[in-house]
Parts: structure tokens; sequence; C-alpha cells
């Protein structure tokens, strides 16, 4: 419920007072002739008195109308401080949601020029497989180390027979691939490789190769492909003339047409 007004009360002093000073001009000396001057003194003195209580309800109003204003500030200045308060949260979440944009922008622009290594079979024209390992990235690849959890075998020089975790990218690691740089290595997909070493070579199926490296911006990626020669000799890339007749079909593509 709202508190009324000053008003209604200052309405009413202004009437009092212009009752009776209009008593005072025009009825009170009509009254005052003939009449003692101790009865005067006392009227004076009783208006004298009415004219104090006058001045202390003035001053009473004045105290309750300043209480009234200092209320409202009160109000105002709660008001305000919530409403800095929400533009302060308003402001900080905003700076959070720039804040976030900006880490996922410089992650994507890392994404985009950071190194990746990729590492594939693809079938040859001969007899096996090649074991690709491709920096498809952007920059270079630095400290790379690579790891193999199975005994993987590769023709090597003069068709000897090593093993995959032999190569110093395997062994010793520390090394750096350039973006676009790409390390071939042969290996056969039949179970019985050779018998150099005295003794029949299984070449395992299933194996998976790990890689561990770290980018320019000096990010640390460590990842995992798996392979399965038996799955992929169920494909067009197992089969040994596909390749073959695909680079024969673009020849015969090229070649101009007769004219009649």
């Amino acid at each position: 419920m709202k508190n009324p007004g000053p008003a209604p009360f200052i309405v009413l002093v202004a009437l009092l007072l212009s009752v009776l000073t209009m008593s005072w001009v025009f009825i009170f000396p009509r009254f005052v002739q003939g009449v003692p001057s101790d009865a005067v003194e006392a009227a004076y003195s009783a208006l004298e008195a009415l004219f104090a209580g006058l001045a202390f309800l003035g001053l009473l109003s004045t105290i309750w109308i300043q209480r009234q204003e200092l209320r409202l500030q009160r109000v105002e200045l709660a008001q305000t401080r919530e409403e800095m308060r929400r533009q302060a949260e308003a402001q900080e979440k905003s700076e959070r949601a720039l804040h976030a944009q900006t880490e996922a922008l410089r992650d994507e622009a890392e994404r985009q020029a950071r190194a990746y290594l990729r590492i594939s079979l693809v079938p040859t024209g001969s007899s096996s497989w090649a074991l690709e390992i491709t920096n498809a990235g952007r920059t270079p690849a630095e400290d790379v180390q690579l790891s193999v959890d199975r005994p993987v075998w590769l023709w090597g020089r003069d068709d000897q027979l090593k093993l995959l975790n032999e190569l110093p990218l395997f062994a010793k690691g520390g090394f750096t691939i350039p973006p676009g740089f790409t390390l071939t290595y042969a290996l056969q997909d039949r179970r019985v490789l050779s018998h150099v070493f005295e003794r029949s070579v299984d070449q395992p199926t299933q194996f998976a190769i790990g890689s561990r490296y770290r980018t320019a911006a000096g990010r640390l990626v460590e990842e995992q492909s798996r392979f399965s020669l038996d799955l992929l000799e169920e494909t067009s890339a197992g089969d040994k003339d596909f390749w073959t007749r695909q680079v024969v079909q673009a020849l015969r593509d090229l070649k101009p047409k007769e004219r009649n």
C-alpha cells in the first residue's frame, strides 16, 4: 500500500492559515474594541502558540518528506546496483563467449595447419601390400616415434627380410617428417614369407601401428591405426590386377578417337 503524499496536509495548513489571516484582519479587530489589554495579550500569546505549533507541524512535515525522499533514493540505488550487476554478468558472459570463440578459432586454425601422420596399406602390382606413412598435414611432424604390436616382416634391400620394429623410425624415433613426404615399405600378404633364416616366417594378418609425434605448435599427438589383411583381401583393393586394369582403361580413354 502506497503512503499518501504531503499535498493534502499542505493544502489543509494553507487553508487554515488563510482562515486565521482573514479572521485576524477582518473579524478580530471588532472583538478587541473595549477588551482589556490583558485579554488582548493573552489572545496574542495564544496566537503565537498556534503559529509555533504550525511551525512545528511544518518541521515534522519536512522531516517526513525528507524521509520519503531518502527511502525513494535507497530504492533507486538498489535498482541501480541490480541493473549494474546484471550488466556486469551480461558483459562477463559476453567475454566468456568471445574467449571461447577465440579458442575455437585458434584450435581450428591449428588443426588446419598441423601435421597429420596417415598410415595406410595400399596394394602393389607384384604380390604384396605397401605400408605407406605420409604426413598429410601442412607443417612438419616432429619427434616422430612409431610402434607396432606384432612382428611384421618387410622386404628390405637385396630381398632380405626385416622386422618393421627394427626400422630407425620404430626403433629410435625422434625423426621429422616434412609435409607431403611419404615413406613406403613393402610387405607380403602371405603367411609364409621366406625361410631365409632357416625357418618359416609367419606374417600376422592383423596388427596395429601406433604413432607419437609433436606438431609445430608443440602439441603431443598419439594415434593408432589397426589393419587386417584378411579384410583387405575381400575388397577391390585386394585384387592385384585391379590397379593395372584402371591404368589401362585410363590410357584407352585418353587415346584420341579415329575420325571417319
